[in-house]
């Protein structure tokens, strides 16, 4: 299936980041830091169990505004961060903090810089509570074994991760600048026949007319991927839940992608069990995910069957969109998910996309409170994407 990369930010998942430091009151981030902005890019640990926030919160615009009560402890802590100049040394800082219950917690800040392009510096910290609170004194034999845990093979991690992420980047900027310009180019080419009236008779003027009107909805596709990946990241993505009837969206999706799967081939079906079904979700974003899923296992399928089955479970409804395709390598699945790390770079030039499908995917099954999973036993094995979303309470029926 279609291979996603994380961004120039740190990955949210902790696959870098000692499992220990979830249960303890500290946590670790990433920020890019200019003369007047500090830019969240990653958190890790306990930051829901030291703030009470979810980590999400994190990266909401003005979040460390309130969550810096104090306005002159801003201004400390914001001339601290972007003070840090080697990555060699830790520097430290101590301010309070609201945390969501109104309970005013002092931290002790460590920060050290990881990466530095101009004014803009990239920078990695761990944030704990002072030794003088007694919540502090309770867990502060945690506190320092996690200090002491992370201070080096921690930083010395995401430095590592940081600099692969910073080429990854790179690779996403330049694949990305090629999904944008081979649509617009085709798009100028045509209306350019067009215009100048290079065509002959009705027919062919159809013809450049489709090609230029198909390479603007890929244009719009690319563009709304960027475009929902950045709400996301800003925390700013809505949901409207709804009661959706899952019989009639399988059937549109399925019709959406029916005469592409005829051409290429393919055999297109669907299957809902327990029929009718209805979900609790957002139907926009569910309709985005199953067309993102299934444009996937087309694109990536070049012969066979795909199949498209909802039924219920005890966690909700479950959707399945499986497919006989080239499958994806063991060792490469661990890398799925995760915004910007497409398994194969090669592979995504060679199909096209900027691999986000999977990303915004994720994120939308998440928000709604399901979970998504994709299997598969290997290369030409094929591959099945599962997820679910909550059912319609019968109670509102």
């Amino acid at each position: 299936m279609k291979k996603e990369k994380q961004n120039s930010d740190l990955p949210r998942s902790r696959s870098v980041v000692n499992p220990y430091l979830r249960n303890i009151p500290c946590f670790l981030y990433t920020a890019e830091v200019t003369a007047e902005k500090f830019l969240p890019k990653s958190v890790a640990g306990g930051f829901t169990l030291l703030t009470g926030y979810p980590e999400t919160d994190f990266f909401k615009e003005h979040f460390n505004s309130r969550f810096i009560a104090d306005a002159k402890e801003r201004e400390r802590v914001h001339k601290f961060r972007k003070s840090i100049s080697s990555h060699k040394t830790l520097s430290s800082c101590d301010y309070r903090i609201a945390s969501r219950t109104g309970k005013k917690l002092s931290l002790s800040e460590s920060a050290i810089m990881v990466a530095g392009d101009g004014e803009r510096k990239l920078i990695a910290g761990i944030v704990m509570e002072r030794a003088n609170s007694s919540r502090a004194r309770k867990n502060s034999g945690h506190i320092k074994d996690a200090k002491d845990r992370i201070r080096f093979e921690e930083m010395e991690k995401l430095n590592k991760h940081l600099l692969e992420i910073n080429q990854l980047k790179d690779e996403f900027l330049a694949n990305t600048s090629h999904e944008l310009r081979t649509p617009l180019n085709s798009i100028i080419g045509f209306l350019t026949l067009i215009t100048d009236g290079y065509y002959e008779g009705q027919d062919e003027l159809r013809l450049f007319t489709r090609n230029a009107l198909d390479s603007s909805y890929h244009l719009l596709s690319v563009i709304n991927d960027l475009l929902d990946i950045s709400k996301i990241e800003a925390g700013k993505m809505q949901l409207q839940i709804e009661k959706v009837y899952v019989d009639e969206l399988v059937s549109d999706v399925w019709t959406l992608f029916s005469v592409q799967a005829d051409q290429r081939g393919l055999e297109l079906q669907s299957s809902i069990k327990n029929s009718p079904l209805f979900a609790a979700a957002d139907l926009r974003k569910l309709k985005q995910i199953l067309i993102n899923l299934l444009g996937n296992a087309i694109k990536f399928t070049p012969t066979g069957a795909i199949k498209i089955i909802a039924d219920p479970v005890r966690a909700g409804i479950r959707f399945t969109i499986k497919d006989t395709g080239i499958g994806i390598a063991k060792e490469k699945q661990g890398k799925l998910f995760q915004k910007f790390m497409q398994v194969d770079g090669s592979t995504t030039r060679r199909f096209g996309g900027t691999g986000l499908g999977l990303v915004i995917s994720r994120h939308f099954v998440e928000m709604m409170g399901g979970k998504i999973k994709i299997e598969s036993k290997g290369l030409g094995s094929g591959t099945a994407v599962h997820f679910t979303v909550p059912k319609w309470p019968k109670e509102k029926e």
